[in-house]
């Protein structure tokens, strides 16, 4: 298989991290990383020569309280990760009785260890949620991986999946075929009408 090929297959992270161990490539870190990883052990290069693109730079054996986390802590070796401690803070900071962790500031937390930016801190975190016209995350790699998530949102805002009653399994009956096909791994109308056939049994009766 070359890496086009490669490329044109949507896989699932336990999928590329099986792939990497066993040709002697690097298993840690995102779906976007460990697919360059692979494309670059198909392009030729030698396996050993391929490194990890991060280091986990936090901190170990030190763990921050929610008391102790404010907007200037430092996301790297200052003990901070995205734990129940700093859920608490956040929590506390936007005023709310429980607070989610965003996929945003995983990405966040990510792109700073890769780039060991040690000047990032907690401010930056709460600026990516603020900030949704942020580029940084348009033209993320591990962006693009969330494909699944994006046809299924993609499936949900068409009007016509109001035409049936059990509409997640309809997206992923679709999305099993586009996900085994050489088409690109988005959501469009046609899908729906070309597999009608399929998805016929979850049309609601009026």
């Amino acid at each position: 298989m070359d890496s086009k090929i490669f490329s044109s297959f949507y896989w699932y992270k336990e999928e590329l991290q099986n792939i990497c161990s066993q040709y002697g490539l690097p298993t840690y870190g995102t779906k976007a990383e460990l697919t360059k990883y692979i494309v670059a052990f198909l392009n030729g290069e030698v396996a050993a020569e391929i490194k990890p693109v991060r280091k986990v730079r936090r901190r170990k054996g030190s763990h921050l309280t929610a008391d102790s986390i404010s907007l200037s802590t430092k996301l790297l070796n200052s003990g901070f990760s995205l734990n129940q401690e700093a859920r608490k803070f956040f929590a506390r900071y936007f005023g709310v009785e429980h607070f989610s962790f965003r996929k945003v500031m995983g990405i966040k937390m990510r792109e700073v260890e890769k780039n060991a930016d040690v000047s990032a801190t907690v401010a930056d975190l709460v600026k990516v949620l603020e900030d949704t016209k942020i580029i940084f995350f348009d033209d993320n790699d591990e962006e693009k991986t969330y494909q699944w998530n994006n046809f299924v949102r993609a499936f949900r805002n068409d009007p016509i999946s109001k035409n049936y009653h059990e509409p997640m399994k309809v997206a992923a009956i679709i999305w099993k075929i586009v996900k085994n096909s050489d088409q690109p791994k988005i959501y469009e109308r046609n899908l729906v009408i070309k597999n009608a056939k399929l998805i016929k049994k979850f049309l609601l009766i009026t």
